[in-house]
């Protein structure tokens, strides 16, 4: 049999070459996605530890306790050394709030938190005075409590308002 010339190819080679190609993609596809399962899982943390070992070494300090049903804590972080405490919520709205506390706040502190966003005013939250910063959609909450400056929210736009209302609300010494 002679061996066909380049270009002479029919149209069901073609077909049966496209078919081939097809084949290993959906193959590909099929095996390479991932599960369904796992889609969307939050990994909980436990933060009690982290926030025990802030109240301890900063003496009435206010630290978040008892949050509603529904706050899954997903991060958890305290640092000696610079005094930071940092524990990270997603709410039952599925947003994400923050609670970040220095008890030797550094001058950049404030603006790393914030990511830089202006002050925007005041809001009274339980007949206290908060210090808000906004930028885009992010908002943030600061307050001072003695040598102990406190941020809710976060750089990320995600927490709304009323969710930070509800985080301050459970802030106990």
């Amino acid at each position: 049999m002679a061996k066909k010339q380049r270009g002479r190819e029919s149209a069901g080679d073609m077909v049966r070459s496209l078919g081939l190609v097809l084949l290993m993609v959906g193959a590909v596809f099929f095996f390479a996605r991932a599960p369904s399962s796992d889609e969307k899982s939050i990994r909980v943390v436990d933060s009690t530890d982290a926030i025990q070992a802030f109240a301890t070494a900063v003496p009435g300090s206010v630290v978040p306790r008892d949050l509603p049903r529904g706050w899954r804590t997903t991060v958890s972080e305290y640092d000696a050394r610079s005094g930071l405490l940092r524990v990270g919520w997603v709410t039952p709205k599925g947003e994400y709030a923050e609670y970040a506390a220095a008890s030797k706040p550094t001058e950049t502190f404030l603006t790393d938190i914030t990511a830089g966003a202006p002050r925007a005013g005041t809001v009274d939250i339980e007949g206290s005075a908060w210090t808000e910063y906004r930028q885009d959609k992010a908002i943030s909450l600061v307050r001072s409590y003695g040598a102990t400056t406190v941020v809710l929210g976060t750089l990320r736009d995600t927490a709304d308002l009323a969710e930070l209302r509800v985080l301050a609300g459970r802030l106990a010494p």
